[in-house]
């Protein structure tokens, strides 16, 4: 594996390391009935970090990944793409 494979599953990594991590604080932020402005705040982090995985993932693994994504859609429902 080259630098630059290794570098981009680093880089995705980290971005799906930080989205766990967010998800997980928002977790504990209801199940632990924290402020209202605190669990806000979670709801906001684990949203916009979740979109920040998809778009880093499609930059650094290519828009083909999520091309795939319709086809396999085909496969699981035996149907046309969604």
């Amino acid at each position: 594996m080259s630098f630059g494979q290794t570098a981009r599953r680093v880089i995705f990594g980290l971005a799906v390391v930080i989205c766990a991590a967010s998800w997980i604080s928002l977790g504990l932020a209801w199940a632990l009935d924290w402020p209202q402005a605190i669990f806000i705040a979670t709801v906001f982090a684990a949203a916009f970090s979740t979109e920040a995985m998809f778009w880093v993932g499609a930059v650094v693994l290519g828009w083909t990944a999520f091309a795939n994504r319709a086809e396999l859609w085909k496969k699981f429902t035996g149907g046309s793409a969604a």
